[in-house]
């Protein structure tokens, strides 16, 4: 029979399991993502379950035990991806004054795009099958398009064509075409978006 202070003990012994089964799970979870993290920014851009589960030394199951399907995985990575590069998007702009505004957006955008180039190429190639996805990119698309609204002068936003030939130009597809199908570098890609965006305004 157990005595009375083991008796006392089963129930923090029981706790103290719990614990750490929830503690390995929680170190699990964290592998699978820094895992997908790692393929993702190694030029995998359409890493399967298994590739993940070998990456992160988990089996299979663990990947379906901590995520439901690929997507949730995919959501974990793209908050954690953004948790990195928050402190630059939502820092404030230093200018007042528009162009100057503008003149800080270019620099930004192009050292976030160039942050997260792998992870965007890699949600570009799975967005039409993932509604997760589809939705990040539409809400980040209309987050955009609100912030130009906003500090754009009324002569540049009620001139829809130039507008919209603005915001392509500021875009993350263009950013690609400067970095992957013309090769150019961080620094040329940047110079080159800063020259369409004063050719595009020239005159305003």
């Amino acid at each position: 029979m157990l005595s009375a202070a083991a008796k006392l003990n089963q129930p923090a012994e029981a706790e103290c399991a719990a614990d750490g089964r929830r503690l390995r799970s929680e170190r699990s979870r964290q592998c699978i993502v820094a895992a997908l993290i790692n393929l993702i920014r190694q030029g995998e851009m359409l890493p399967s379950a298994e590739r993940v589960a070998q990456e992160a030394n988990v089996g299979l199951r663990t990947v379906f035990r901590q995520f439901e399907d690929m997507d949730r995985l995919y959501q974990e990575v793209i908050e954690q991806i953004e948790a990195e590069v928050a402190p630059l998007v939502d820092r404030p702009y230093a200018s007042t004054d528009w162009r100057a505004m503008l003149s800080e957006m270019i620099e930004r955008r192009a050292r976030v795009f160039e942050l997260v180039m792998p992870f965007k190429l890699q949600s570009n190639a799975r967005q039409f099958q993932s509604p997760f996805l589809q939705e990040v990119h539409r809400c980040a698309v209309v987050s955009d398009m609100e912030l130009m609204n906003e500090f754009l002068p009324p002569s540049v936003v009620d001139d829809r064509t130039r507008f919209c030939a603005l915001f392509a130009a500021l875009s993350f597809d263009v950013w690609i075409h400067l970095r992957r199908d013309q090769l150019k570098s961080p620094e040329e890609a940047t110079r080159a978006m800063r020259y369409t965006v004063d050719a595009l305004l020239a005159g305003v």
